[in-house]
């Protein structure tokens, strides 16, 4: 929806640049890392950024637009889970920026692998399977079950939207729920208390009771000065690659597996250099932190770490005095949010340069010479999934971007231009999937 969304935009930078201008950073967990973790290197990519097509990676998309209905306003798309049946959406209700909780209200809404509005799950209220506000969700796909995370409790639907139950999320010694709370398997989840510097435990596992089954340590403690929290006490949403989930604290370099052991295990180390965050900024006092300016790249930025068995899609958000090279392009003091493509078979880090016609950062699209294409989601059926904006679609693929990119799939390109012909500006988004081609 081009109205809400744009309204939503200044609101939504002014509220990521100002928490990054006061914000502390902290070390490395651990800067001897063992030789078998795999090195993501993005300071020594910096400046180098690189056209990557779509063909490289992917074999054919499939386009699924969304139904638009009084009942199924979708404004910007916060977070999306594709399965082979169904399409989940948490959306901003009137607008929004991916990858930002504005304040307000974010809902869940429920299609089909066609696009058909199926139901919202669950609805805003403070009766039993209701929520004020919804910070995340994630599935049971073999049980086809969804639970929804508010600040305090996981509620559970079916996937056709019934209400099931829900339970208390864990707390830690001053009563703060655990966050980024995610489904693991069986009837076991895994969390992150933030940690503000005494947390005896950083990530755990909890069961459907709420009872904590497992605590790992915090070996990453501090001292600080009066009761605040920031961005790097937090962690990324956990992601999944088959079996395994992977997590990862916004300060922390390193990417860690959780193993058939219930351990964590780093799996990759993001090499920042000069950019990684301090762990002398994460003390003080807030007042302290108005006077010091921050000169740190944190990963992720506004897209979500995505994994795949062959590469780890990674975005980074440089903090507000952060000076490093721009893509092609973009103008000097235009805020930028890189994108990266770890090749974890050949070992090699690349990051991405801006489309030279939209300026849109993504895998240049030479299959059908539709928008640069970044995936949102990794499904267990293989599949990328992205989110284009129908508005964007109309005002960015004309005939004049179609020449001015190369087009491998005249005849999915055609497919593209009769699509684009039944949009309008307000019809709700379009959901891409992209099928990977095989490992090499």
């Amino acid at each position: 929806m081009k109205n809400s969304f744009t309204t939503f935009l200044a609101l939504a930078m002014i509220l990521i640049l100002l928490p990054l201008c006061l914000l502390p950073g902290c070390r490395r967990e651990s800067s001897d890392k063992p030789d078998t973790i795999a090195v993501i290197d993005v300071i020594n990519n910096l400046g180098n950024y690189q056209d990557i097509a779509v063909s490289e990676l992917i074999s054919d998309f499939e386009y699924i637009p969304l139904e638009t209905t009084d009942n199924c306003l979708i404004g910007a798309v916060h977070t999306i889970i594709t399965t082979s049946s169904h399409i989940f959406l948490q959306s901003y209700v009137g607008g929004g920026i991916p990858g930002v909780l504005l304040p307000g209200v974010t809902r869940l809404y429920a299609f089909d692998r066609n696009g058909r509005f199926i139901c919202e799950i669950g609805r805003v209220g403070q009766g039993p399977g209701e929520y004020q506000n919804i910070s995340g969700f994630s599935i049971d796909e073999k049980k086809q079950l969804i639970y929804i995370e508010t600040y305090r409790t996981l509620l559970e639907y079916s996937y056709n939207g019934i209400f099931r139950r829900s339970f208390n999320k864990p707390q830690n010694t001053i009563e703060q729920p655990v966050a980024e709370a995610v489904f693991l398997n069986d009837n076991i989840f895994i969390g992150h208390y933030p940690n503000r510097g005494n947390e005896p435990y950083k990530f755990l596992l909890f069961n459907d009771s709420g009872r904590v089954t497992k605590t790992f340590d915090n070996n990453l403690k501090f001292v600080r000065i009066g009761d605040w929290v920031s961005i790097h006490d937090r962690s990324m949403r956990p992601f999944r690659v088959s079996e395994s989930i992977y997590v990862k604290e916004y300060p922390n370099d390193t990417l860690f597996r959780l193993n058939e052991q219930s351990e964590l295990m780093p799996q990759f180390v993001f090499n920042l250099g000069k950019y990684a965050s301090n762990q002398e900024w994460r003390g003080g006092t807030i007042d302290e932190l108005r006077n010091n300016s921050s000169n740190e790249l944190l990963i992720p930025g506004m897209e979500p770490v995505i994994g795949t068995p062959e590469y780890i899609f990674f975005s980074i958000m440089p903090s507000v005095s952060a000076n490093i090279p721009y893509p092609k392009g973009r103008k000097e003091g235009a805020r930028i949010t890189p994108l990266g493509i770890y090749d974890i078979a050949n070992n090699r880090t690349r990051l991405l340069e801006s489309d030279p016609v939209s300026r849109k950062v993504g895998l240049i699209n030479d299959l059908d010479g539709g928008l640069s294409f970044w995936p949102k989601y990794y499904s267990s059926s293989n599949e990328l999934a992205d989110v284009w904006l129908s508005y964007e679609m109309i005002e960015i693929l004309t005939e004049e971007y179609f020449a001015a990119h190369t087009i491998k799939n005249p005849q999915a390109h055609q497919k593209l231009k009769e699509l684009l012909k039944h949009l309008s500006e307000e019809d709700n988004p379009v959901i891409v999937i992209a099928k990977l081609k095989p490992a090499h």
